[in-house]
Formats: C-alpha cells, structure tokens, sequence
C-alpha cells in the first residue's frame, strides 16, 4: 500500500527517523531541565533565595517564590501565592519607588544593576538585602522570566555605616570630627544663605589641660574631655552640633540666628559649665575655657573664614583674660579704631 506515492518501507523508516527526532528532543528538554535544576540549586547554594518572574508581552503574570524566602522573609512561598502583592508591600516606604524601577526596567528589556533595598520581615525585623535580576530571554531575545536572587547584606550595612560613622566622629568622646563639622557649617551657611538667617560659630579651647595630662596622666585627661564634651551637649540644643577639633579643642556651631545675642548666651554657658567641679577630678575644679566667636555673613561667608576668625578671638581671650568670651568683630574693631564711624 502507498501513501502520497510512498512505499510502506519509506514511510517505516521516515517514522522511525522521526521517533529517534522526537527521542533527541525528549533527551535535550531532560537535559534543559537538568540544567535547570543544577542552575537553581546553585544559585539557592549562594543567595539567600531566588523568586521567579513569568513574563508575557512585556508583563509579569506570575511569581513563584524559592523555599529559602521563609527563611529569609519569615513569609511561605503560599504567603506569597495569597497576596501577588506582599512582595512590594514589605518592602520599606522608602525604597519602594527603587525597587518598582528597577523592576520596570526588566519589563521593558533594559538592563538592570543590582538594588540594596530593606525589606521588613513577618516578625517587624527591619533586614537590608540585595535584589540581583537575571533575565532569561526566548529565541527572539524577548524577556520570557527574570530570575531575583535575594541576598541578606544587613550585616555588612552594619559594618559600612559603622565605618561612616568612625570616620567622621572623633573615637574618645564620640563627637563630630572636623570633616563633619566643615560639612555641617557648609550647610548651615547655605540654608542662612536661602533665609536671611546668621550662623555662629564658637572656637572653644580648655584653657588648663596640659597640667592636667602631665601631673595626672592621659589617661585622666581622657575623662576630663570626655566629661567636657557631655557638658557643652548639654549647653546647647539638640539641633546644634559641638565637634572636637584637636587636643583640647571644640567647635560649636549654631544655626538660625538672628543677630550675637543668642551666641553670646551660649558662650556665657559654655564657660561657666567649663570650669565647674569635675567628677573625673574628684570634685576639684575643671579647667576652664575660651571661647572666640564669629558669625555668618558678619565675619566671613565660608567655613574656613568664620573658623579662624572664631581661632583668632578665642587667642586673643586666652591671652588676654582667660575665661571668658570675645567676638571675631571686637577684634576687628580693636585692630581699625574708628571703622564703626566710617
């Protein structure tokens, strides 16, 4: 018997011919999903976990989560399954608009960088993690499924903003160095700048620690600083910044102000706090202090100009009459008699 004028031999052998086709695609989609298997097991081998996007006409249609999510978010992939939202919604506030990009991107066939976001676990645990996508495109280069794998990176934030902070605080007292304390005039000045407002800048120098520290050692130096600086924190308000700048050295900055008057207040308080009774003394008196001011745009429009100004008052206290205060526009006056009359 024929067929479309083929011999049953013929066609014997083209359907045998197709059967050894149809075993090689059987062997080759075991081999994908083999392959598959491997590429899951070792992304789930070093990630935390890795969720699924199904994509369609540039879409996501669906989402499945890897079993190390429990792990990770305190949430079951059926948690997930329930609510098609709970993935945006534990994400922080904050970095949601991040994360929506990010995932936009992928949509539209863009390139997308790894994103550092904070998610919040079922348990109220505020965890940082890492979102890197690997897109998986059809044989027409369209995106068909993108790949998240979700790395917990809370640690090393820990260990990053903990690197920050040591270098831009002073290690024994825990205040602001000079680089944050430059930063924060910088900006003072910008926002005095936008509101007519001044700032003020208070150069404070103990005016008796050296015999401190060589009758009574550093070690008990240490203290007396320490002690000191909790005293000008609690001279000034919450808003303010106090920062040491050297051996003995402080700086004090005050925003929004309107003219000397609330600078002098607050020098006035920083040497009567300054030279009472020290605990880390055993109750003798503390060393006192000088205290230079100078204030924005009076005395100088820039960091630098407002704190040698400040420098230079304070010098001129400290060799003059120790204990008190003087402004960087009394000296100026000092040095030009007669400039007010000009």
């Amino acid at each position: 018997m024929k067929s479309a004028g083929k011999t049953k031999e013929q066609l014997l052998e083209e359907i045998a011919e197709l059967r050894l086709r149809v075993d090689g695609l059987e062997r080759a989609w075991a081999m994908v999903r083999d392959s598959e298997e491997r590429y899951r097991k070792l992304l789930e081998s070093v990630t935390d976990y890795v969720y699924t996007v199904k994509v369609e006409h540039g879409r996501a249609v669906g989402t499945t989560h890897g079993a190390g999510c429990s792990r990770l978010t305190g949430y079951d992939p059926e948690d997930f399954e329930r609510d098609p939202l709970l993935w945006l919604n534990m994400v922080s506030e904050e970095d949601r608009a991040a994360v929506l990009e990010q995932a936009d991107r992928i949509l539209r066939g863009e390139d997308a960088m790894p994103l550092e976001h904070r998610i919040l676990r079922k348990d109220g645990t505020l965890l940082w993690v890492r979102n890197t996508p690997v897109v998986r495109r059809d044989a027409f280069g369209r995106v068909a499924f993108y790949d998240g794998i979700i790395q917990d990176v809370t640690a090393s934030k820990g260990v990053e903003a903990k690197a920050m902070h040591d270098a831009r605080h002073d290690p024994l007292t825990m205040l602001p160095n000079r680089h944050l304390m430059l930063d924060r005039l910088a900006e003072l000045i910008d926002a005095a700048r936008r509101e007519g407002d001044k700032v003020a800048v208070l150069f404070v120098d103990l005016d008796n620690f050296k015999p401190i520290n060589d009758t009574l050692g550093h070690a008990m130096g240490d203290e007396v600083l320490k002690e000191a600086a909790a005293r000008m924190q609690g001279s000034v308000r919450s808003t303010d910044t106090v920062a040491r700048v050297g051996g003995d050295e402080f700086v004090v900055l005050l925003g929004r102000q309107r003219g000397g008057a609330g600078a002098a207040e607050v020098a006035r308080k920083l040497v009567a706090a300054l030279s009472k009774p020290y605990r880390s003394l055993g109750g003798a008196a503390g060393p006192g202090a000088s205290v230079g001011v100078s204030l924005y745009p009076d005395d100088g429009a820039d960091p630098f100009t407002l704190i040698r100004g400040a420098d230079e008052a304070m010098y001129h206290v400290k060799n003059h009459q120790r204990g008190s205060f003087a402004f960087a526009s009394s000296l100026t006056r000092l040095n030009h008699p007669g400039a007010d009359d000009a």
